[in-house]
């Protein structure tokens, strides 16, 4: 998709601005930020918000909140910690699908930019690695104007080749210099193999998987049937496959077994795995998978 640009959904960044993103255990960064960790304590300044859950005192619900937005959250006071986050975006031909927008790079790109927006809020440093065969990986933004500078690179950049996870986190781990936050944003299809050597070698770090998918990747729609040639989007190799009922019951059973085999590698691994849908709503994607959602 080179020369093209795509489209990066920013119209809800705005509504982000009271999150923050919680770490559940210290990560620790060379910048000077002010980011909160979740180790809560009695502190002055109020940081952020978490929903209201049964038990919690009311004397920490912050009614002027309530009154905007007619919930109940609770204030949370907490001591002073930098993050230093580190996304990792798939940029491999396969994340072109479908043809449609936005298709699941433009919709990576999007959480991307929603992660690093509450990152950029909170005076703290981010960076966005993109990787396909080669990586990709910029400087340490902070900041608004580097944010803006962030989403303008990643409309423009040229998205192809293949997905080599392994090799990635081979060439990222010495680039990250201190203990992060690690997001890897992607389709995953990539050799298994390939996806436990990625995690085992950024294990050190705190890691998040988010696993981007379109559902015609799970279940061929039924407009694919009979004889039918399919071009492999990283390789551009061709093969032919008569499709009927059998054909596609096969292929959902191949899929499904290899969303159960991240799944495994997340547990082993104990680390966070998301499976997010192009068609959920971004905002809805960037707290679940920040812990507010």
């Amino acid at each position: 998709m080179a020369g093209s640009k795509h489209t990066i959904d920013t119209s809800f960044l705005t509504q982000l601005d009271r999150y923050a993103i919680p770490l559940s255990r210290r990560v620790s960064a060379v910048h000077t930020g002010s980011h909160q960790s979740t180790r809560t304590g009695s502190g002055i300044d109020i940081i952020d918000h978490r929903k209201y859950n049964q038990g919690d005192s009311l004397k920490r619900i912050d009614w002027n909140l309530y009154a905007r937005t007619e919930k109940l959250y609770i204030r949370r006071f907490e001591e002073d910690k930098n993050l230093n986050m580190v996304i990792l975006l798939d940029a491999s031909s396969s994340m072109l699908f479908p043809d449609s927008t936005p298709n699941k790079f433009e919709y990576a790109s999007t959480v991307a930019t929603g992660v690093s927006y509450i990152v950029m809020k909170h005076n703290d440093v981010y960076t966005v690695a993109t990787f396909a065969d080669d990586v990709d990986y910029t400087k340490a933004r902070k900041g608004r104007d580097d944010f803006l500078r962030t989403i303008d690179n990643l409309t423009r950049i040229s998205v192809n080749g293949n997905t080599k996870l392994a090799d990635c986190a081979d060439s990222i781990y010495l680039r990250i210099k201190s203990k992060s936050m690690v997001f890897i944003i992607s389709d995953f299809l990539d050799n298994l193999d390939s996806v436990r050597n990625a995690v085992n070698r950024l294990s050190r770090h705190e890691l998040v998987l988010v696993h981007i998918y379109d559902e015609n990747e799970m279940n061929l729609p039924e407009t694919v049937d009979g004889a039918v040639k399919f071009i492999d989007s990283e390789t551009n190799a061709e093969i032919s496959f008569t499709v009927g009922p059998n054909f596609k019951k096969e292929y959902a059973a191949e899929y499904s077994k290899h969303i159960a085999e991240l799944e495994k590698i997340a547990y082993d691994f104990k680390i966070p795995y998301f499976r997010v849908s192009i068609k959920n709503e971004p905002l809805d994607t960037v707290l679940k998978i920040i812990g507010e959602g």
